[in-house]
């Protein structure tokens, strides 16, 4: 079977065989390649058991759980300021007069003060001292003031006096001030304030 046989030189018969068996090999080749294409293109089974790992998010942080905030102390009467304020230095006799409250933390702390009503009160003073009005006399009311007040926060209080006297036991005799000099006290609590000064002067 191998030695040639016919009219035409051995040589072409062997030119013939080679050219017929690399058409045959490179046939085989190309159905094996195509097999496995078909058949043997899975994945590295490591690699893909690896995936949903390397995809998955990051879990979530779960939130702390709210603490309960500790409320402030109590401000103590040594780390407060109370002062007295008069809107202008000079009223006209007749007119309205506004004086104010000003409370301050002076500490080094937050604190909790109570400013409810029944405890503030501004005085106006004679230049004799005598009571001449009180916005205590003849009130009664009560508020849930309860602030917390930071290092150096301050809480405002401002009334406006109708320029009329007034008594502790709400007399029914009141009377327009006169012109002359005036001083308004802050008290809250047992804490009072300096004097400060103003004048009622003769209206136009």
């Amino acid at each position: 079977m191998l030695d040639p046989n016919g009219p035409l030189p051995p040589t072409v018969y062997w030119r013939r065989r080679a050219m017929a068996l690399a058409v045959a090999l490179t046939v085989a080749l190309l159905i094996g390649w195509s097999l496995t294409l078909l058949f043997g293109g899975k994945s590295d089974p490591e690699a893909s058991e690896r995936l949903p790992a390397q995809a998955a998010p990051a879990a979530e942080k779960q939130p702390a759980a709210d603490k309960p905030t500790a409320q402030p102390e109590a401000c103590p009467d040594s780390a407060l300021r109370v002062v007295a304020e008069a809107g202008r230095p000079e009223f006209k006799a007749g007119e309205k007069i506004s004086l104010s409250m000003v409370v301050t933390n002076t500490g080094p702390a937050p604190c909790v003060r109570d400013l409810n009503r029944v405890h503030r009160e501004i005085e106006v003073l004679g230049a004799d001292d005598r009571h001449v009005w009180s916005s205590s006399d003849c009130f009664v009311e009560s508020t849930n003031e309860k602030p917390v007040l930071e290092p150096g926060q301050s809480a405002r209080n401002d009334i406006v006096w109708s320029g009329l006297t007034s008594t502790p036991d709400c007399g029914p005799d009141r009377k327009r001030v006169q012109p002359g000099e005036y001083k308004a006290v802050a008290k809250l609590a047992e804490i009072t304030s300096e004097p400060v000064p103003f004048k009622v002067v003769p209206g136009r």
